[in-house]
């Protein structure tokens, strides 16, 4: 379980448009999240790692940030610390238990503006079939229309 002390959702709120309220799909193909974690090794350094598969979604509103709600579900079979060895051992009983709980889910209960372009997001996270509040530290890095998407071509096909 120390595993989740050290979960971080990254730039989940970095693409809201600043005019409106509106839905967004977590850009899971882009560099514009990610699912990362660090945790302390042994007490001699620390492990970074991340998740590669998963899906979500957000809601943002610039004139009321305090209504955004966020929900993410992870596959944790999708872990990566750079160490096959290491990640085969977090995917056991031991640890993300894969086999019987394939999916990690965070579902956001509050959001609270710190008035500078950050804040916290309280919400549950479910992992092992246990579900727990976490608080979640957020910064705006930016927001705006995006420069590539009136001229790049549509495309349904899957990205490898």
């Amino acid at each position: 379980m120390k595993l989740v002390k050290g979960l971080a959702l990254g730039g989940l709120l970095a693409a809201a448009a600043p005019l409106y309220a509106a839905d967004y799909a977590i850009d899971t193909q882009g560099a514009h999240a990610s699912v990362n974690f660090r945790i302390n090794h042994l007490g001699f350094s620390y492990v970074t790692g991340r998740f590669e598969k998963f899906s979500g979604q957000f809601s943002y509103d610039a004139a009321n940030p305090n209504a955004a709600s966020v929900q993410v579900e992870i596959d944790p079979a999708s872990v990566d610390t750079n160490h096959a060895e290491r990640d085969k051992h977090l995917r056991s009983a031991d640890f993300l238990d894969v086999e019987n709980n394939p999916k990690v889910s965070f579902v956001s209960t509050a959001y609270t503006t710190d008035g500078n372009g950050g804040g916290v997001l309280a919400g549950d996270l479910s992992l092992n079939g246990v579900t727990k509040p976490v608080e979640i530290q957020v910064s705006q890095i930016g927001e705006g229309e995006d420069p590539g998407a009136a001229t790049a071509p549509a495309s349904t096909a899957p990205r490898s």
